[in-house]
């Protein structure tokens, strides 16, 4: 699978904002039994944050 988005330099700000293009695709997402679950909602922007963010350059 195709790795778009992590060039293993986004910054916080840049995850933010693919967080904020996909909301309608996390939310949709986020249905459990037919309703919206902000907890589920919560979980995936933080898998997804996690994931985009794991390879930086940590500073010291």
């Amino acid at each position: 699978m195709e790795d778009r988005f992590n060039n293993y330099t986004l910054t916080n700000e840049e995850i933010e904002s693919i967080l904020q293009k996909y909301k309608d695709v996390i939310k949709k997402a986020a249905k459990v039994n037919g309703k919206f679950d902000e907890d589920c909602e919560q979980k995936i922007k933080i898998a997804i944050f996690r994931k985009l963010s794991r390879h930086r350059n940590k500073k010291n």
